[in-house]
């Protein structure tokens, strides 16, 4: 069994796809996470009210995990739901573990959190800690480590609530002119393709101004279903998938220097990638 401290919690937001979502339910079951919250945005026509249907009864019968649903009567999208969605669970919980229902993830990476959470580095600087890695970066060496890294990605992550607070605060303004390419390019796709769903665009500005490190796992903790062509913020591809090695959790290297050869070359993926997913 996974502990999940008392101060934390687990948060899935969804929307339309009861067969992705079953999948990351039934990995949360395997690994016997006791409870989660459920957000579940608002449907925008029958389609999605038939698709919704059985989201809410894998939710309410699920006999294995003490599932709290919250209900949106309107469709808000993906920006405002995750942003409501944590700002009401950074009122009550220190830390908050967030997975989308097309983020699968794997049991290292609730143990990868929980073991970046008890660090000095962690106390201290209250980092954003990612779980999915791009294939690119996975390591080699059987042992998981800490990656320090400039660029957030949404995919499994977990957010400390006086963190958020602080970008709350910075998300009320208009953005800051940055001389960062990678933020320059997604500002261009979003505009071009009049999308206000991304909120992550933000997130990744707010921490760059701020300086706040990402923590990244050496290789992927997280299996991104969602490209498939189910998605509507996402296209089809197969360019993130991960191939998974067990690794040891008893051998957990966390080592906190920022590497600026994987620095460099997780930009230039992301680079690369963004038309993929803004």
């Amino acid at each position: 069994m996974i502990k999940i401290s008392k101060t934390d919690t687990v948060a899935i937001f969804a929307y339309n796809r009861p067969s992705h979502l079953r999948r990351v339910l039934i990995s949360l079951e395997n690994y016997k996470i006791s409870k989660a919250h459920i957000f579940l945005d608002g449907p925008r026509n029958k389609k999605d009210k038939i698709l919704q249907k059985e989201i809410i009864f894998q939710v309410k019968y699920n006999p294995f995990i003490d599932l709290k649903l919250i209900r949106s009567s309107k469709n808000k999208g993906l920006a405002k739901s995750i942003m409501l969605g944590i700002n009401y669970l950074s009122k009550k919980f220190e830390n908050i573990i967030i997975l989308e229902d097309d983020c699968v993830p794997r049991k290292e990476f609730f143990l990868f959190i929980n073991r970046v959470k008890s660090s000095n580095y962690f106390k201290k600087n209250l980092n954003p800690i990612c779980g999915y890695q791009f294939p690119q970066l996975h390591s080699k060496e059987n042992k998981l480590s800490t990656l320090i890294l400039d660029y957030f990605i949404p995919w499994g992550w977990c957010v400390n609530a006086k963190l958020w607070s602080k970008y709350l605060t910075y998300s009320k303004k208009k953005s800051q002119k940055t001389n960062d390419n990678l933020v320059n390019k997604i500002s261009k796709i979003c505009l071009k393709k009049e999308n206000k769903s991304i909120w992550s665009k933000k997130f990744i500005e707010f921490n760059l101004i701020a300086n706040k490190k990402i923590i990244f796992p050496n290789k992927s903790l997280i299996k991104n279903i969602g490209f498939d062509g189910s998605g509507i913020n996402s296209s089809i591809t197969d360019r993130f998938n991960t191939i998974y090695s067990k690794s040891s959790t008893k051998r957990f290297n966390m080592n906190f220097k920022q590497n600026n050869k994987l620095q460099k070359k997780q930009k230039k993926i992301l680079l690369e990638s963004v038309k993929y997913f803004f």
